[in-house]
C-alpha cells in the first residue's frame, strides 16, 4: 500500500491536505477536540482522541484525494463517511451522546462506554484503511488498464487476420 500511495501524482497530495482538514474540523469540531464557543464537553479529551482523530482525518483526506473514473459501479465513497461517524462515535464525549446515554444511563457511559471508545476508534481507522486500499486498487486499475483494452473490440488479432502476411488464405 505504501507503494500505490509513494506513484501517486503529485497533485494528490494538497488535495488530500484540505479533504483532511475538513474531515478534521466536521469531526473535532462537534465533538470538541477543537476548541469553539459553540460545542461544550464536560468530560475531559484524552491523548488517545486527538490520536485518533488525526489518523483518521488524514485515511479519510486521501480516500477522497484520490480521483476515479466516474463509473457508478466503482462508487465507494459510502465506506470512508462510516469510518468518519464511527470515528466522531470514538472521540466524542461519552455522556453529551445522547444514544449512549438513552440506552445505559450517564454512569453507564462513563463506566461502560468511555473504556470502549479506544476500540471504535480502532474500528473507524480500519473502516477508512479498508476504503483507502479499494480507492488505491481501483485507481490502479483505472491508471493501468489491460493490455488490448483500448484497441476496442477485434483488437489485434482482428488486424492480424485481415493483414496479407496474416492468417488469411488466398
Amino acid at each position: 500500500m505504501v507503494g500505490a500511495l509513494r506513484s501517486l501524482p503529485a497533485a494528490t497530495w494538497p488535495r488530500a491536505v484540505l479533504y483532511a482538514a475538513g474531515a478534521a474540523v466536521l469531526i473535532g469540531v462537534p465533538s470538541d477536540l477543537i476548541d469553539t464557543p459553540i460545542f461544550g464537553r464536560p468530560v475531559e479529551t484524552r491523548p488517545i482522541d486527538y490520536v485518533i482523530l488525526a489518523i483518521t482525518s488524514a485515511l479519510i483526506g486521501l480516500v477522497f484525494a484520490i480521483r476515479v473514473p466516474a463509473n457508478p459501479a466503482l462508487d465507494d465513497d459510502v465506506r470512508p463517511i462510516w469510518g468518519g461517524f464511527v470515528s466522531f462515535l470514538a472521540v466524542g464525549c461519552p455522556v453529551c451522546n445522547q444514544v449512549v446515554v438513552g440506552l445505559i444511563g450517564t454512569s453507564g457511559a462513563l463506566s461502560w462506554w468511555a473504556p470502549v471508545q479506544p476500540v471504535v476508534g480502532l474500528l473507524a481507522i480500519g473502516l477508512v484503511v479498508v476504503a483507502l486500499k479499494r480507492r488505491l486498487a481501483t485507481y490502479q486499475l483505472d491508471a493501468c488498464p489491460l493490455p488490448g483494452a483500448e484497441s476496442g473490440v477485434g483488437g489485434q488479432a482482428g488486424n492480424d487476420l485481415a493483414s496479407p502476411s496474416g492468417g488469411a488464405s488466398r
